[in-house]
Formats: structure tokens, sequence, C-alpha cells
């Protein structure tokens, strides 16, 4: 508690200033370490279907709390869960090594000319939860368990939402990842050690919808034109490789067209609008145990990253079901 009290305290100097830097300046990413809390996680799987969840592959449930997670290593001892009193921005071009989705924590620096740097560096989750976390984004494993065969559905009511008065965007900004990691037979210490996922399915919500910040920003930034409601998706380029301030990447040219080495084009897997309640398929399950690391983060290449979105809590809901409508 006293090492994030500290944190806390020295980062109320930068703070203030980059509130004065603002008034002429819009930022990519975020500037001088601004972070957002989250308020509260949520992973709640529907009974139907004979679905059942758990987060040690031994104590099963239908719906899955932060306890959970974070007593999982008692029966789970390889377990390396994080769930961060806060995030700061990431980015990632959905490489995967170890079993562990390739994240890079993103910083944008000002170059004295006019434009901004970019530096990168990989960002690797630790057994560690709240205020004594040092991690900047979410990781957990969950075990999903069929007695046949089924589709596995991420349910229309799941939602990543902004807990304040009125909106941020920073919402907008945020990423879900599912990496199925294998399936075996119901042996714990078997599910526990799979390790296999060789692609990261990952899910853009909120997509149609933007603050004036937000669109501004991808005007000024990305060059690109969209607007506060009724959006179409938008491309990102997300990063893929760590980028020192010596390669002088301008956040203006952060993409894979300009820089292949540190950049891939993405598309997602799973888009919902932002008053979306359909279900959308994530997998396919086969009968007993698959293990499926997620991850939840703030993407640092997204237009809706941006110094004005730096503040307040956001929630994620996460919902499964193997009901399709």
């Amino acid at each position: 508690m006293k090492k994030r009290n500290k944190r806390r305290r020295k980062l109320l100097i930068p703070l203030f200033f980059s509130t004065f830097f603002l008034i002429t300046t819009t930022y990519a990413w975020f500037s001088a370490n601004r972070m957002v809390s989250i308020e509260s996680l949520n992973v709640h799987v529907q009974a139907d279907g004979g679905l059942e969840v758990s987060t040690n592959a031994i104590d099963w449930k239908q719906v899955v709390t932060v306890q959970d997670i974070m007593e999982a290593r008692e029966k789970y001892p390889t377990s390396v869960n994080q769930i961060p009193y806060q995030m700061s921005p990431v980015s990632t071009g959905g490489g995967i090594g170890e079993g562990k989705l390739e994240l890079f924590e993103g910083n944008a620096t000002n170059d004295q000319t006019s434009d901004f740097i970019l530096v990168a560096n990989r960002n690797i989750e630790t057994e560690s939860f709240g205020e004594e976390s040092d991690g900047v984004f979410i990781a957990f494993d969950v075990f999903f368990r069929v007695k046949s065969s089924k589709e596995l559905y991420l349910d229309g009511t799941s939602k990543v939402q902004y807990t304040g008065d009125s909106t941020s965007g920073i919402e907008n900004a945020t990423r879900i990842a599912f990496l199925v990691e294998g399936t075996s037979e119901d042996v714990p210490n078997t599910s526990q050690s799979l390790r296999g996922a060789s692609k990261a399915i990952i899910w853009e919500p909120n997509y149609d919808v933007h603050t004036e910040h937000g669109v501004e920003h991808a005007r000024l930034v990305y060059g690109l034109t969209t607007s506060q409601t009724g959006a179409t998706i938008l491309p990102y380029d997300g990063v893929i490789s760590n980028i020192f301030s010596t390669d002088s990447v301008l956040v203006s040219e952060a993409n894979a067209a300009r820089y292949p080495s540190f950049f891939r084009s993405m598309t997602m897997d799973i888009t919902t609008a932002n008053a979306s309640s359909n279900n959308q398929k994530i997998l396919d399950l086969l009968p007993s145990v698959t293990k499926v690391r997620i991850y939840m983060w703030i993407e640092g290449q997204d237009v809706d990253c941006e110094d004005y979105a730096s503040y307040g809590d956001i929630t994620f809901d996460l919902k499964f079901t193997t009901n399709p409508a």
C-alpha cells in the first residue's frame, strides 16, 4: 500500500503540467503517466446448456468473481492472474509468446518540433492485484467445461462502460482478447498446464461512438474522418515489437505501411456497437475442459486514447453463454 501511495505522489507534478499543455495540444496515447481506474470486473456464465466455468479447473461455477481470480493460485500454483487498480495504454498486433499476449506499453513524447515520438516496450503480466500491482492491463485464466460439443458466445449484455456522470470516451478505446490455450480431459493438472494458443481472438466494443475530442484526435493525429455517433469501424495498427526513441517513430506515422517491423494492421474478430445486444460467437467448445486466457486493455493506437479521456473509472462486464440468441 505504501508503495502505491508513494507512486501516486510522484505523479502529481507531471499531471499538473500536462493539464496546462492540453490547452493547445491533443495527445496521442496518454501524456505524463496518466492512468484510468478500474471500478469493477464482472465475469458471468449463463447456466444454460450445461456450461460451467472455473478459475482453477477444480471448483466449477456459473459465476466467477474477482475474488475467485485472486485466489486461483491456491489450487492452481502456476497461475499468472493480474488485475491492477489502474490501467494505462498498451498496444498489440496480436502476437503470442509462451502462451501470453504480446502487449507493449507506450509513451508519446514531444520531439520539440511539431509531432510526437512513440516509444514502446513489452510489458509482461505478473501475479498481482489491486493497489499492490504495478500492472497496466488485466489478464487471467478461465476454464470452461461442457459434456458435449457447444458453441461459446459472448452474451450481448457484455459491456465496457464508463462509470462517471458523463463519458470520458476511454471506454471506446478498450479491447478484450481471448486466447484459446487448448482442451484436455477433466484432470486439473493437465488442464492447468495447457498453453497452446496460436491466435488472439480480439473484441472491440463501442466501435461506433466517439467523443468530440476523439473525433478531433482521429483527424489531427491519424488523418481519419469519423463522427460522434453512427461511426464506422476505424482501422489501426498494433505494436508488434519494442520501439526506442532512437527509432524516431512519429505518432502520425505509427503504422505498418511506414514501419512494418514495428506495427501490424489490425482486423478485429468481434466488433460491437455501443447499443448492441446481439450474442457473438467466440469459439467451439469440445467435450471436457477448455482453457482460455483473457486480456483486457486500453489500446494506445485507438483514436479514443487521448488525454481528455484519461480520467475516471471504467467497468468490464463479461458474460458467456452457449445460447446463440
